[in-house]
């Protein structure tokens, strides 16, 4: 089974390392990708085996790929969790969310890897980018340990 990246690294490699996404030419804001697998938790329409599929490529390594037809199913489901999120955020600006969970004392740690809305919403967002770039160009979404 897949070891989680909260506990996967020490607090000081936490601090720096994060997941990056990219699709071809495309590539998102730095980190972006870092609550990545609380992201593909949270999709209420991904089957487990499918959830699986897209987490396999860290079970052996430190990057995954989505498949362009894979990543085309997931651009309704991620336009929809991205718009759940700024719902209940109250506005659709991640950073601002981010410094708010921070500033509150909640481990910005924890935050990044999935616990933080904005971090989650940061995700979806070039998450979302990176797959409607995939339906575009047919090139695999990769998500990449930094």
């Amino acid at each position: 089974m897949r070891a989680h990246f909260t506990s996967t690294f020490g607090v000081t490699a936490k601090l720096m390392r994060g997941l990056n996404i990219s699709c071809g030419e495309f590539h998102a804001d730095e980190k972006s990708g870092s609550a990545f697998e609380r992201v593909c938790r949270d999709l209420p329409e991904i089957s487990d085996t499918s959830r699986q599929e897209i987490l396999a490529g860290f079970d052996e390594g430190e990057f995954t790929l989505i498949a362009p037809d894979v990543a085309i199913k997931l651009i309704p489901q991620l336009r929809e969790y991205r718009d759940l999120l700024v719902s209940e955020i109250g506005h659709g600006d991640f950073l601002r969310e981010m410094d708010r969970e921070e500033s509150v004392g909640i481990c910005s740690v924890k935050l990044k890897w999935g616990e933080g809305r904005g971090w989650r919403l940061y995700c979806a967002v070039n998450l979302l980018a990176a797959c409607e770039h995939s339906a575009v160009s047919l090139e695999p979404v990769v998500v990449c340990l930094d």
